[in-house]
């Protein structure tokens, strides 16, 4: 069943954020694990309560890790070290009830042509661990694609990646493709990857950058989205990831559910 979450703002104090997503009556909270105040030490600190928190939703939470961890760097201490924390973040998820994570497709370094091949490789190596270790805590790791940037955000090379990890999920940002190449992006995505699409960030933007704005204020086509998701038969979760404010979050989400009930898709 189509369910409707929206995400911490690590800024904020994390107890008082999952209790403003509730009161907004998302269906879950998606779980910023991230610094300032998602740093895994907070949440451990504060686990029980979390714990209890995201309890109350009808939908279990999702956990969200920092876009910038490097899994694919060259630089053989750092990409362990963060594997390592990688691992953190996954023992701390399912400590307060998460079983689905994600992690960026974040690429970092001047490796340009044939060169580009040793940090997704890199990235390969460095999932493979990482979902091995999930998998004995039972939580499910997917793989977010990044806006227009030296990250992965092109569907072959993010391809190259889910067909190399077993058990990888992919995590669909709708407007990260779209600034990638448009509609044409979005479509390609959900069209390659299908049922491997396990959830979806949704908000907006003008096609040249990433701007998480409230769905109707940029240029993404949000009915064509919605219609080949619908084809796709996806009916999972959905966090409006708007950065403006909670209110437009929530009214982007009510958008949304309009356009999903439309019979005419």
């Amino acid at each position: 069943m189509l369910s409707y979450g929206l995400l911490t703002n690590s800024s904020n104090e994390i107890l008082s954020e999952i209790n403003k997503i509730y009161d907004l009556n998302f269906d879950y909270a998606e779980l910023g694990i991230e610094g300032p105040e998602g740093n895994p030490q907070i949440i451990n600190k504060k686990k029980n309560e979390i714990a209890r928190l995201l309890q109350k939703f009808k939908q279990k939470p999702i956990g969200h890790t920092a876009y910038w961890i490097d899994l694919c760097s060259d630089y053989d201490y750092i990409r362990h070290a963060w594997i390592l924390e990688a691992m953190r973040e996954i023992r701390t998820a399912r400590m307060v009830g998460i079983d689905l994570i994600n992690f960026h497709a974040n690429l970092n370094g001047m490796f340009y042509g044939e060169k580009r091949k040793t940090l997704l490789d890199n990235l390969v190596k460095s999932l493979r661990e990482i979902v091995r270790y999930a998998e004995k805590s039972k939580v499910h790791v997917m793989l977010e694609n990044v806006p227009l940037s030296n990250g992965i955000h092109d569907v072959v090379e993010f391809k190259y990646i889910i067909d190399n990890v077993a058990s990888l999920f992919v995590h669909l940002d709708i407007p990260h493709a779209f600034t990638s190449g448009g509609m044409k992006s979005v479509l390609n995505y959900i069209n390659t990857f299908g049922d491997k699409v396990t959830h979806i960030h949704w908000h907006d933007n003008h096609g040249r950058k990433d701007e998480h704005l409230p769905i109707g204020e940029g240029l993404v086509d949000h009915e064509k989205a919605v219609r080949a998701l619908k084809d796709i038969n996806y009916d999972r979760t959905i966090t409006l990831e708007v950065f403006t404010n909670s209110n437009d979050a929530k009214s982007s989400m009510d958008k949304l559910k309009i356009l999903w009930s439309k019979e005419s898709y």
